[in-house]
């Protein structure tokens, strides 16, 4: 993480000696997960997530946008007392995000491709309210791929949506029925992210 830090100072440091038009500000919103490989269907956790962002433009229509985020991941699965099903049962995984985005703008819109790093902070399972150690544990990094598109509404405002998957497994999978299924290898996150952000 202080490499990270390290980076986004030596970048700032260089707009003062380069054409590259450098803008930052803040991000907070909400996000809703699933995880493949865990026998629940549906994108029904709900979290937040919050940070802030850097974007390097280079000629008014190509640029990177990077971040450094809190993300609440996981999956979830609800009651169905209609059914006689009382049960709640949900992953509760918490991250910091560090996605790097190649960007290209035009007119009020940008959009953005690439991959992200995250760091697990908090991994635990909730059944019926009491809380658990997840076995076998998640790993410590999740490396996804990601796609956004900004709506720039004003010059200090915009919107962002984001979909994003692990691309590689977040932890194994108890046990491979297809050796050759990449989604049997194990759990991955799966996200969509709506959020605002300014610009300062």
């Amino acid at each position: 993480m202080r490499k990270v830090v390290f980076a986004i100072a030596i970048l700032i440091s260089l707009e003062s000696t380069s054409q590259i038009d450098f803008t930052g500000g803040a991000m907070i919103g909400i996000t809703a997960t699933q995880m493949s490989g865990d026998g629940l269907a549906g994108w029904d956790k709900l979290g937040l997530v919050g940070g802030g962002w850097i974007h390097m433009d280079f000629n008014g229509n190509f640029g990177t946008w990077l971040g450094m985020h809190y993300t609440a991941k996981g999956s979830m699965k609800q009651a169905d007392p209609d059914n006689g099903d009382y049960n709640e049962f949900a992953f509760d995984l918490e991250y910091i995000d560090v996605p790097v985005l190649a960007t290209y703008t035009t007119g009020k819109f940008r959009f953005g491709v690439g991959p992200a790093v995250g760091v697990l902070i908090n991994q635990t399972i909730d059944y019926n309210g009491e809380k658990y150690e997840p076995t076998p544990a998640f790993k410590t990094l999740d490396i996804s791929g990601n796609a956004s598109v900004w709506w720039l509404a004003t010059n200090h405002s915009s919107l962002e949506f984001r979909g994003s998957t692990s691309i590689i497994p977040i932890r194994p999978a108890p046990a491979v029925v297809n050796p050759a299924s990449f989604y049997e290898q194990g759990n991955y996150n799966q996200g969509l992210l709506f959020a605002w952000h300014y610009r300062f």
